[in-house]
């Protein structure tokens, strides 16, 4: 039993670390659809910054199919992490858990589904791959280590950024996630 209590306790620390996910400002995709991805990117930082009325919302909203299917990796991604943000707001260490997981099956999806034609689609300037995998990686290094054995892939996705050479074109505020990112996973290590 102490043993659960001990896990369940690590599970809500590494949870409040959900701060860094998602770090995108609202961006307008430059396709045909990019109010619908602006207003579900706003209901997402809205749950993010705490309003748990929003997390809902923005799980409905990425899961709406993009008017361009090649922005269905970026939509899955933060799907997944809107399911994180509501597995942060769960009471019941198993439905926590449950979230959690549904929330990583929709990332390791996204990241499986990017294509070259990713690295030339733009959000906010931003290509959709470099995008994905922010999300992704912010998602792996937030969630306990010891539960869901994420953060060494968060680690490699921050290091493949790093080498990305789209990263060089990518906009200040995308890289400024980036380094947001790097720092959370450095300072959750202390």
């Amino acid at each position: 039993m102490q043993f659960i209590v001990s896990r369940c306790r690590l599970f809500l620390l590494a949870l409040f670390m959900f701060s860094v996910i998602g770090t995108a400002s609202p961006a307008v995709a430059q396709t045909a659809d990019g109010a619908a991805f602006e207003a579900a990117l706003t209901h997402f930082n809205r749950a993010r910054q705490g309003d748990a009325d929003q997390i809902d919302a923005a799980i409905e909203a990425f899961q709406a199919a993009p008017a361009n299917p090649a922005l269905q990796p970026l939509y899955s991604a933060y799907l997944g992490s809107a399911y994180a943000l509501k597995a942060k707001a769960a009471w019941m260490p198993w439905k926590k858990l449950k979230l959690s997981e549904q929330g990583l099956d929709h990332i390791d999806g996204a990241l499986a589904a990017l294509r070259s034609e990713h690295d030339r689609l733009l959000v906010q300037g931003t290509p959709v791959s470099l995008a994905t995998r922010v999300v992704a990686a912010a998602t792996f290094v937030a969630l306990p280590d010891g539960i869901f054995h994420r953060r060494a892939a968060g680690k490699s996705l921050l290091a493949e950024m790093q080498r990305s050479p789209l990263l060089a074109s990518a906009p200040a505020g995308f890289r400024a996630e980036l380094v947001a990112v790097e720092t959370g996973l450095r300072e959750s290590g202390k």
